[in-house]
């Protein structure tokens, strides 16, 4: 889990939520910090605070006024454990667009196509390798994505809400224009295809006598003809 990450992601529009697990006597159990949008769980730290939490981000203190910290308690709705029964293993798509100056990444749930914010998969980029992503779906079945290493839950993360007409038939004209290059990059291997097989010398091929093995002249052919 890398903190400056956290950081960089909670900076960018100055707001950090503090989501708290309690147990049954009301002493924190866990902490999860983020953005409201994406959250990771706080291991190895104190009770973090509003005025803890701005320092770890080395946020100057002349700033400090300037950023919104609300403390919660877990959600409804939202599991935040290690496992859960609604949990569905998804595949992380090869491509990711950028969109109003965000990069989004698909991802396929039961649910429809959803998309999550590339930057919120940084602050897990030194378990990259073993991460694997879950659909969760609220009591309401609004899918969400979890971030996972081997079973241990390393981010909560909610699908930004980018799907509405103006997106769709952008990234239809897209796929159009895709289709126009390829049918024309197609073509022009046809082409080169073509020229090549034009141009291309005849092949030779040497005579050879059956009987001794030895090649013969064409002269030789014709005489013994």
């Amino acid at each position: 889990m890398k903190i400056k990450s956290i950081a960089a992601i909670c900076k960018k529009n100055k707001n950090i939520a503090i989501f708290e697990r309690y147990s049954d006597d009301g002493d924190i159990l866990t902490q999860y910090i983020g953005d409201g949008s994406a959250v990771y769980p706080v291991i190895g730290l104190p009770p973090l605070d509003a005025e803890s939490l701005l320092t770890i981000f080395d946020v100057p203190e002349k700033d400090c006024d300037n950023y919104f910290v609300k403390t919660l308690g877990i959600p409804a709705g939202i599991s935040f454990e290690d496992t859960d029964a609604t949990e569905r293993h998804v595949e992380r798509e090869g491509i990711s667009i950028i969109y109003s100056g965000r990069t989004l990444k698909p991802i396929r749930t039961t649910r429809g196509l959803v998309f999550i914010e590339s930057r919120y998969l940084s602050p897990v980029a030194d378990v990259l390798d073993v991460l694997e992503l879950y659909e969760r779906r609220t009591a309401k079945g609004t899918p969400y994505i979890v971030a996972k290493a081997g079973f241990l839950l390393q981010a909560v993360i909610m699908p930004y809400d980018v799907i509405n007409q103006q997106f769709v038939e952008r990234l239809q004209d897209l796929t159009r224009e895709c289709e126009f290059s390829l049918s024309e990059k197609e073509r022009r291997e046809r082409e080169a295809r073509d020229r090549f097989t034009f141009t291309e010398p005849e092949q030779c091929s040497l005579n050879v006598d059956p009987d001794t093995g030895e090649v013969v002249e064409e002269s030789e052919v014709a005489d013994n003809a």
